[in-house]
Order: structure tokens, then sequence, then C-alpha cells
């Protein structure tokens, strides 16, 4: 089993905003959490990445990405490709490489 580090659990138990953006990725709606704020649409980032990545190896979510599945990985980049950096995309696929 895999357990948070100190600060993903303090952001579980303040839901704080860095728990938020984990989330409305979880629960596939970055897209609307950027609605709200038209004139600033903030990509995804590598934190909020390896919070729902954690959250999900604790079990304290269900999973919605595979990160060791190539497939499911570049399915969920095809999917999510506005509101992701380069950055971002080259650390999701890097144990692949």
């Amino acid at each position: 089993m895999t357990y948070l580090t100190a600060t993903e659990l303090r952001g579980l138990l303040l839901q704080t905003a860095a728990y938020r953006n984990a989330r409305a990725i979880l629960a596939d709606e970055w897209a609307e959490r950027a609605a709200e704020n038209p004139l600033y649409r903030a990509p995804m980032s590598v934190a909020d990445l390896k919070f729902v990545r954690d959250l999900q190896a604790a079990g304290i979510v269900q999973p919605v990405l595979d990160f060791t599945d190539y497939g499911a990985v570049q399915r969920w980049i095809s999917r999510h490709q506005a509101s992701l950096t380069p950055n971002v995309i080259a650390w999701l696929q890097q144990s692949f490489e």
C-alpha cells in the first residue's frame, strides 16, 4: 500500500486548492473549472497529476487513469491535450521511454 505525503494528507484533510485540482481531474471536470474563469485557463500541472496518482495508489479514490498503462496514458493525453503543457505530457510519458 502507498501512503500520502504529509503535504498531501494535509491537502486532503483541509480540502486545499491542490486537492480540489486533483478532484477536478479525477471527476473529469477540469474544463468546467477552467470555464469558471475564462480570462485565465490554468493548465494541469505535474503536481496536480502526482497528487491524483498518489490518491489513487493510497486507495482514497477510485482509479481513473492507470499511469502504468501506455495506451491509457496516451488516450488520456489525447482527450485532455488542451489542458496539458509539454512538461506535463513529458512527465506522463517518461516511464515509457
